[in-house]
């Protein structure tokens, strides 16, 4: 296997996938905590337990992966390439959601923040599943995209969850699912490539 490629592949997916489970937990515990029905107190404590693990077993996975035969060589054009892409698309999405934010508070619509961030990040997930070559960016992209599209369309802007207002909450809650049940498997992919990697025992 060519660990010229697949080491910082591993190394891409555990980073990504500790990133990812901190801010889908960040959204997921506001969530409950907003919503505060007991159903919502106890599902918290679950969600706690559940990101602590991800988080472990992340630190877990980047350290091994950190440790695999590193390559001397310079970075390849392709590799190069997909930094600035990466660079570009990154920037995109913060300038789009400053844009999108100072318009909707401008125009006296705060209520559509929470659903119109979440959707520009389910957009830039798209062209990093190309980038990245990791298709179940693709998928997550959409759902980001779909939550909060079908929530619109559904329910009214003054409806609620428990205590929190469901166009504030949903978006978190359902998104953050959906990016913690990626990061799973994006550590799932780098443990193996780990794995693989690994120098064989010397005897």
């Amino acid at each position: 296997m060519n660990t010229n490629i697949d080491r910082p592949r591993s190394i891409g997916l555990a980073g990504a996938a500790l990133w990812l489970t901190t801010a889908s937990a960040a959204f997921v515990i506001w969530a409950l905590v907003a919503i505060a029905t007991p159903a919502a107190k106890g599902t918290l404590v679950g969600a706690i337990i559940i990101t602590a693990a991800l988080i472990a077993a992340g630190i877990v996975v980047l350290r091994a992966a950190l440790h695999l035969p590193r390559d001397a060589s310079p970075p390849t054009p392709e590799k190069r390439a997909m930094r600035r892409r990466f660079t570009w698309v990154f920037a995109a999405e913060g300038v789009l959601i400053f844009v999108v934010n100072t318009i909707a508070i401008a125009t006296r619509h705060i209520e559509l923040i929470p659903s119109l961030d979440v959707i520009i990040v389910g957009l830039h997930f798209l062209p990093l599943a190309w980038i990245f070559r990791v298709p179940r960016y693709y998928a997550m992209g959409l759902l980001f995209c779909a939550v909060p599209v079908v929530m619109m369309l559904s329910m009214s802007a003054d409806s609620r969850i428990g205590n929190a207002l469901g166009w504030y909450a949903i978006p978190g809650l359902g998104c953050g699912i959906v990016g913690a049940l990626t990061a799973a498997a994006g550590l799932r992919e780098s443990w193996k490539s780990v794995i693989a990697l690994r120098p064989a025992p010397q005897h």
